[in-house]
């Protein structure tokens, strides 16, 4: 949108050339996020947005005038821009907004290399336009200050920071340029990561000097570059300071001190996340400070209450923890051995491995013969601090029920054949027994036979 950019470049500079009229600064209304921010939460402070659209909103119409039929696509890093083309003024203009990450996205679904395809030219441009707008400090590039001061606002910091001292007492300036990013649009959330904000501005400065210089203007049809902007304030919902405290104290401020205000949630105070939690905006966990403190008591208990002894020593093999567990195992304290080397506790050999070539020993089976200890070890790196951590687990009970339970099994089994071994001895002089009666019986029955036999004859 450069051309849209130089169109609302000029518009300032009448601005300017008018003069200061005001009791505070205009605030420049190319970025729609701080355009929404004064609207929603400095109503009284509409006023002073300049009554100039964004170069979208200008291009757009530019476009639509020009090319009858046309449809308007914007391209960019700004996610504010969905929402300001959908404005119910803009309605028409824009039939889309797409982010430059939705496109990369897009390409790679595709399959499309933009890097192997021909580059267009880019007619249309010249020297004379705002490809710089998007940079920090883009619009003032391109104006005339004719002695009258001009601020640039970069951030949300920097911005509320301007509203705030134009509700409190008012500023000298004549004009602030607003960025919501701290680094401009080029900087927006929309805007792929793949390389550092100031290899982008390089690669954009390039660009600008590429172009050629300046020829025959087009004939463009004059359209308006002017816009309104009304306050629609954010209704608060009233809380107790009840409610405050009960909400302050889910997430561990329990005392004005633990109140930091430190900014990370997105909040200016605590006390407004608080709100911003009961209006259902927020939640409770959103508090860096609190989430830190909660992983380190949590990773605390687990050191304290593990079963498990945890060693951990740094690059030097110099003990830096040491836990409960360890302290019962080796029956040293801990306060007595962290600062020490390992090795005057344990043998070091296989921290030292592990700190040398960073591969993991998982369950290694260590003998402490001196401590009656049977251990099974998993040593590994610690590679965003520099330290090694060794897991030990006494494993001496189990080996010893281990044990005892093989000597069961072993005297099981020799019983067991103790037994049939008695079974067999048993059958077999069973079997004798009713053999020699078998051949007893065998000779009686013969011989009754015979005798049978012979008074038959007889």
């Amino acid at each position: 949108t450069s051309v849209g950019a130089a169109l609302v470049s000029r518009a300032y500079q009448k601005i300017l050339d008018r003069g200061r009229i005001h009791a505070n600064p205009l605030l420049t209304t190319a970025c729609p996020a701080v355009v929404k921010l004064v609207e929603s939460y400095y109503p009284d402070l509409v006023p002073f947005l300049a009554p100039v659209a964004s170069p979208l909103i200008a291009h757009a119409r530019l476009l639509k005038a020009y090319f009858e039929g046309a449809q308007v696509v914007f391209i960019g890093p700004c996610l504010a821009k969905k929402e300001e083309a959908a404005r119910p003024q803009h309605s028409g203009l824009v039939d889309g907004v797409l982010l430059y990450s939705e496109i990369a996205e897009w390409l790679e679904e595709e399959g499309i290399d933009p890097a192997k395809l021909p580059a267009s030219e880019w007619s249309e441009l010249d020297q004379e336009l705002a490809a710089l707008y998007p940079t920090t400090g883009g619009l003032l590039r391109y104006l005339d200050a004719k002695d009258q001061l001009l601020l640039g606002a970069n951030g949300l910091e920097q911005v509320t920071d301007v509203l705030k001292g134009m509700r409190e007492g008012g500023l000298t300036a004549s004009l602030v340029e607003c960025n919501a990013c701290a680094g401009g649009c080029l900087d927006g959330p929309g805007m792929p990561r793949m390389e550092s904000l100031a290899r982008r501005k390089e690669r954009l400065h390039r660009f600008q000097a590429s172009l050629p210089e300046a020829k025959a203007k087009v004939s463009l049809p004059v359209v308006s570059t002017s816009s309104d902007y009304r306050p629609h304030p954010v209704t608060a919902t009233p809380h107790t300071e009840a409610e405050i405290l009960a909400v302050l104290k889910k997430i561990g401020k329990t005392t004005p001190d633990a109140e930091l205000n430190c900014g990370a949630c997105g909040y200016a105070s605590c006390r407004e996340k608080a709100a911003a939690v009961l209006d259902g905006m927020a939640e409770p966990d959103m508090c860096m400070p609190y989430m830190r403190s909660r992983a380190e008591s949590l990773a605390n208990r687990v050191m304290e209450s593990t079963a498990n002894a945890i060693i951990v020593v740094d690059k030097d093999l110099i003990i830096q923890d040491f836990n409960p567990a360890a302290e019962r195992m080796f029956m040293r304290q801990a306060s007595k051995v962290i600062g020490l080397p390992i090795g005057e506790i344990i043998p070091d050999e296989d921290f030292r491995s592990v700190c040398d070539n960073g591969e993991w020993i998982v369950g290694k089976r260590v003998v402490y013969s001196s401590l009656g200890l049977v251990t099974m070890q998993t040593i590994n790196p610690m590679q965003s601090q520099d330290l090694v951590m060794g897991v030990i687990a006494d494993v001496t009970k189990f080996e010893r029920q281990e044990r005892a339970f093989s000597n069961v099994r072993a005297e099981t089994l020799d019983n067991a054949q103790e037994v049939i071994n008695k079974q067999m001895r048993v059958a077999q002089e069973i079997a004798g027994l009713l053999g020699e009666v078998t051949a007893d019986s065998k000779m009686l029955l013969l011989r009754l036979i015979k005798l049978v036999q012979g008074d038959d004859e007889g």
